[in-house]
């Protein structure tokens, strides 16, 4: 968002810095101390304790096992749930999902693009033991994953390139783009194929299937995808049924939003 010209009036400092302290929290792998919190902040303590203490009040944030340390509460995960409710498409994937589960008997999803990550907005959880361990609200890096090649189809060449070049390059697998021109492949061949097949591209013992949902102009707003354990496909049925059947999901969910082939 652009900044006002009034923007040192209408900016609330104090705001800022709690919506902060959630930030930093949420990206941490661990719960945080005090000092912690006052040091990814450059604040001093008594700064960060009234922080601290405001958003405890307000159970943005809990006390976590150990002592002194601290991690998000529960009025966040209430807020973000609110916030993918509220995407229009969630409501019009939900019935196409459950329905794409209960025929393959794996977990389905809906991911969308948001900056450099795939964040999960939907997730129906297979019914058998073999699930995802994908869950609604999960972020993934966009560049390491097949879903992520999936959804960066929507971008212009210019753009993607634009955003390789913000990308640390990180090995995860064998299988991970290490170079902006590795990515650029993947994304295209993706395009090309109208779907992709991940066979332990992320994790080593996982799998999925993913195809595009598109708009009413044709651009690619989503993601579904089929993912689970090896375990819980039959390999033998990857062209005859698990992708014709992520695609056809993909398909009436493009058509409720608009979407009109050929």
């Amino acid at each position: 968002m652009a900044k006002s010209p009034n923007h040192d009036v209408y900016f609330v400092p104090g705001l800022h810095r709690g919506l902060r302290v959630l930030e930093i929290l949420g990206a941490s792998e661990a719960p945080m101390s005090l000092s912690d919190i006052a040091r990814a902040m450059e604040l001093s303590r008594s700064s960060a304790f009234r922080l601290v203490y405001t958003l405890r009040q307000m159970e943005f944030i809990k006390e976590a096992e150990q002592a002194n340390t601290f991690t998000l509460g529960a009025r966040v995960l209430n807020l973000g749930f609110a916030y993918l409710n509220q995407q229009p498409i969630t409501a019009i994937a939900r019935p196409h999902l459950a329905e794409l589960r209960d025929t393959t008997g794996v977990s389905t999803h809906l991911s969308v693009l948001e900056g450099h990550d795939v964040l999960y907005l939907v997730s129906h959880q297979a019914r058998t033991g073999y699930v995802s361990n994908m869950r609604t609200g999960t972020r993934t890096q966009a560049y390491a994953s097949a879903i992520g090649w999936c959804l960066l189809g929507a971008l212009s060449d210019a753009e993607l390139a634009a955003f390789c070049e913000t990308v640390d390059f990180v090995r995860f697998t064998e299988h991970t783009p290490m170079t902006p021109q590795e990515l650029q492949a993947r994304v295209a061949q993706t395009r090309a194929d109208g779907y992709v097949v991940s066979q332990g591209f992320r994790e080593p013992g996982g799998s999925s299937v993913a195809v595009p949902v598109r708009n009413n102009a044709g651009a690619i707003v989503a993601c579904v995808n089929l993912s689970g354990p090896d375990v819980g496909f039959d390999f033998d049925r990857l062209d005859s049924f698990y992708i014709p059947e992520a695609t056809a999901a993909a398909q009436r969910i493009s058509q409720e939003l608009g979407y009109q082939s050929g």
